[in-house]
């Protein structure tokens, strides 16, 4: 190039700037959301709207939160010209009630004017009542009690919750069993059904406890007469029912059948709102509770509120309660159908 080309080129360049020529453009319709208030330990969630007005391809790079606490995963890190992409910020409100926030997530791009975009989520955090726990709490905690006696053994009496799958129909159902879930079994085919679980992948152990013991620790705990204390086993790996009187849970869903039947966590029995005198009146409370046995009820609904006034009536009568804080809209959130099955075994905690 001779010397009055590249004084024009320079000059033309002075003239139009950098938008004269092609490159990406990253425009966002809105980058703050205020979420207003929501209860300790929810995942919030929003979706920012992401345009290429450029013309030339944008190219996402680096996402750095303003914390551990938020999050954005890019569904894919190229646009178009012309396309658009959504893009989900969310927030753990976990350990931070009481406090107004602002957290962010900032994404490097290839545009020139805008070498990095900032999504924001705002609000106020009020701080977990007594009566909230959260789905991180319930996740780390939850397990299937097994009962694979027959009808006739389980409808005399057995544990409260176990769902009933008679040994010779395992095979059959076990299909539909969770993936990752601890499930605990009881009864004479206790060895034989852990071991065919166990070769299938699932994490099954078989209850072990001493009968003396077994019969103290769950006298409250059991429905109709205790069921017969479980053998000592030498063949496959045991849990002692000591470390299972320790973290005893029982879940109750409050929606309507027809959503519940839809899909439920494992082990969870129906229970419409108007029968909770029903369950008050029955449920083991706090000081009936053997020593060393600790004994929750977890009330979930969709989206916690409904939940939340029943773990506050429970709790008024004297049996240890909570709600599902957000419902099983942030167990969603959190962990998308996980564990979220049909309730196979609806029919056999019907004698409840």
């Amino acid at each position: 190039m001779n010397r009055f080309g590249a004084v024009c080129f320079w000059a033309i360049l002075a003239l139009v700037g950098p938008g004269g020529w092609a490159s990406p453009k990253a425009f966002l319709p809105m980058e703050t959301h205020d979420f207003g208030e929501i209860p300790e330990g929810v995942l919030v969630c929003r979706e920012f709207l992401l345009l290429n007005l450029g013309d030339e391809e944008l190219v996402l790079g680096a996402v750095a939160p303003s914390c551990v606490c938020t999050f954005a995963p890019l569904p894919r890190d190229r646009l178009a010209p012309g396309e658009s992409l959504s893009i989900t910020v969310c927030f753990d409100s976990s350990e931070y009630g009481g406090k107004r926030v602002s957290e962010s997530v900032s994404i490097r791009t290839n545009d020139p004017e805008r070498p990095w975009i900032r999504l924001g989520l705002s609000g106020y955090v009020r701080p977990a009542l007594l009566h909230e726990a959260t789905a991180k709490e319930l996740f780390s905690t939850l397990y299937l009690l097994l009962d694979v006696r027959d009808p006739e053994a389980y409808a005399r009496g057995h544990l409260l919750g176990a769902i009933n799958l008679p040994y010779p129909k395992l095979p059959e159902l076990s299909k539909f069993f969770p993936r990752g879930l601890p499930i605990l079994i009881y009864g004479e085919e206790a060895e034989a059904a852990t071991q065919i679980l166990r070769g299938q992948g699932f994490l099954a152990r078989a209850l072990a406890a001493d009968p003396e013991r077994w019969s103290t620790l769950f006298r409250s705990l059991s429905v109709g007469e205790p069921p017969p204390p479980p053998k000592i086993l030498e063949g496959v790996p045991a849990f002692p029912a000591e470390n299972l009187a320790t973290r005893y849970l029982l879940l109750l869903d409050l929606r309507p059948a027809e959503i519940f039947l839809e899909g439920t966590l494992p082990g969870a029995i129906q229970a419409n709102p108007e029968d909770l005198p029903h369950w008050a009146e029955w449920l083991p409370k706090t000081e009936e509770l053997a020593e060393g046995v600790s004994f929750q009820v977890w009330i979930m609904d969709e989206d916690g509120k409904e939940a939340g006034e029943a773990a506050r009536f429970l709790r008024e009568a004297g049996i240890p309660a909570v709600a599902l804080v957000g419902g099983l809209e942030d167990w969603r959130a959190r962990y998308g159908q996980t564990w979220l099955i049909p309730p196979f075994w609806a029919k056999s905690l019907a004698v409840l």
